[in-house]
């Protein structure tokens, strides 16, 4: 905090907690197009050249996303951390093919995330590469929504989720 002593206190604790100036990232990224088929070819990203712009939207995504996994996946595995690798992602599913989209769903078990993920359904290859998936259904009745939780084990349908809310029965209170 001493190196921007002339700023007030609350902006020098803005800047010395500000996690963008913690790490510099560089992104390169090859694929078939940019070389001469021989060779791989690293195009750097830049602010005046961007290279995803020449790869599908499906690319281009499991592009952007890869870096930010790889950060989160650092952040989590760093001596000394215990607890949920929780990780949220926003339609998982959204323009990856099914490749892709495997190999997004593999990296994520393999690196032991707990994902939070919206899609607009669960696919049947979803639930294969999963193994054991949460689904929250929102339901929607007039103005009022009401999350249903659904346990999927790996095989058959998914099951809705109870609580067994049963009282000792030396604690029910009887009706009126």
């Amino acid at each position: 905090m001493d190196e921007k002593a002339g700023e007030p206190w609350a902006d020098r604790v803005a800047h010395t907690f500000d996690y963008r100036a913690w790490h510099d990232w560089e992104i390169s990224l090859t694929h078939a197009s940019f070389g001469d088929g021989s060779t791989e070819k690293f195009r750097k990203v830049t602010a005046r050249s961007n290279p995803l712009e020449a790869l599908s939207t499906g690319e281009r995504r499991l592009a952007t996303m890869l870096p930010l996994l790889a950060a989160a996946w650092s952040m989590y595995s760093g001596e000394g951390f215990h607890g949920p690798r929780l990780l949220s992602v926003d339609e998982i599913d959204a323009a990856f093919d099914e490749p892709n989209l495997r190999q997004v769903l593999a990296l994520l078990r393999s690196w032991d995330f707990d994902v939070l993920a919206t899609a607009p359904f669960m696919t049947p290859m979803i639930k294969q590469e999963a193994g054991k998936v949460m689904v929250h259904q929102v339901v929607t009745a007039g103005r009022h929504r009401v999350t249903v939780p659904w346990l999927w084990q790996g095989h058959g349908e998914p099951q809705p989720l109870t609580l067994d809310l049963a009282l000792d029965p030396a604690h029910r209170e009887e009706p009126m």
